[in-house]
């Protein structure tokens, strides 16, 4: 009997490389705004999180509505012409068909707005594997817990047979706040070493898979 029936992913780092995209809409903030130049870390630091909370980290002396203001900046940038700079990582679209020939059911919870992440999941083929895709809403106010649940409702499986795969603590603290397993991976942008993380752990699509057919 298998230990999971239902699989949910993180997006960006997790299925897509999103970085190509995402630092082009900063680095075009940035200058557009003229706020104070970011570092290479600075600028993949927003790979992951809502982009108002990335903004508001590295730029702490702006105001609430400059945050607000830099952010619709980026979404109008990123939106248009960023977007679709991306690619799967190696052996993810393997892996969905897998798991969907095996019945397991696949959904998506992701911080990119939903209209983005349901955009960019299609282009690259990752929906025709995916039983739902979930968001953040357009104010940015869901949590990546909310989410996640959210995915949960939908996918109508058993908490105890569902695992959350993602590359960040926010992924894991949804997950574990949520009530489900959860995979580590560490070829995204956030771990990348699994020294002290106390969950299952992976260093490629063929460890997530192992992880779960063998699991």
């Amino acid at each position: 009997m298998k230990k999971y029936s239902a699989i949910i992913f993180d997006v960006d780092g997790t299925l897509l490389d999103t970085s190509e995209g995402i630092i082009k809409s900063v680095e075009y903030t940035v200058d557009k705004l003229k706020l104070r130049p970011l570092s290479e870390e600075e600028k993949k630091s927003f790979i992951g999180p809502k982009i108002f909370d990335s903004l508001k980290k590295v730029y702490p002396e702006l105001s609430e509505s400059e945050v607000k203001n830099a952010a619709k900046v980026f979404r109008d940038r990123y939106s248009t012409v960023d977007l679709l700079k991306a690619k799967p990582y190696d052996g993810v679209i393997e892996l969905l068909k897998k798991l969907k020939d095996n019945n397991y059911s696949v959904g998506i919870a992701t911080y990119k707005r939903e209209d983005y992440a349901r955009k960019i999941v299609k282009f690259f083929g990752i929906s025709d594997y995916c039983y739902c895709i979930e968001g953040s809403d357009f104010d940015g106010k869901l949590t990546k817990q909310d989410i996640i649940n959210i995915c949960i409702d939908k996918l109508n499986a058993d908490k105890s047979k569902i695992l959350m795969v993602g590359d960040t603590d926010n992924d894991k603290n949804g997950a574990e706040n949520a009530g489900v397993d959860f995979l580590a991976v560490t070829f995204g942008f956030g771990y990348k070493t699994i020294d002290k993380l106390e969950c299952l752990t992976a260093n490629s699509c063929r460890e997530i898979e192992e992880i779960i057919f063998e699991g």
